[in-house]
């Protein structure tokens, strides 16, 4: 079975004491606007490495996947497939560090404060909205299907998919 190629990137939300995690682009179409620390997924890495990697390198912000929050697909000007993951990331550390010099601006923001902001897309802002709603939903990683298997696995029938805060 031949493959397609996809253009697939993803993206960390994380909400620790009822204020998300933002990040302002520094430079590039998006300059001066705000969304999700996001990136892309590098050739041997694992989307789920991938998310957690550039939180780190976009905020200097450690942490471990909750789970999938949503899914959004599209097609390039080439019409080439384009698939963006949002993970639900738990805050294990921070630090003040940032790797990243695309990133003008961290900052943590309520939900108050999200209106008042210049959005990358009105997809990041609705991932944000709707992380700080209280109804956040997120659909963990069950068991691999097959032993010592490298998969994940995410499915609704999971326990307890609301994680709200």
């Amino acid at each position: 079975m031949a493959g397609v190629h996809c253009d697939l990137g993803v993206a960390a939300r994380a909400i620790n004491d009822g204020k998300i995690l933002l990040v302002k682009e520094g430079g590039g179409s998006f300059k001066n606007c705000w969304g999700l620390p996001k990136g892309s997924v590098d050739s041997g890495e694992s989307p789920e490495s991938a998310v957690i990697r550039e939180l780190a390198e976009e905020t200097g912000v450690c942490g471990t996947i909750i789970g999938l929050s949503a899914v959004r697909s599209t097609l390039t000007k080439n019409q080439q497939p384009a698939v963006f993951l949002c993970y639900d990331v738990n805050i294990e550390s921070t630090s003040n560090h940032m790797e990243c010099d695309e990133i003008d601006e961290i900052k943590w923001a309520s939900i108050d404060e999200l209106k008042h902001l210049k959005w990358v897309s009105q997809t990041m802002h609705n991932l944000a909205l709707d992380g700080l709603s209280g109804k956040r939903m997120s659909i963990r990683a069950s068991r691999p299907l097959t032993k010592n298997s490298s998969y994940n696995v995410y499915n609704v029938n999971t326990q307890s998919n609301n994680i709200g805060q």
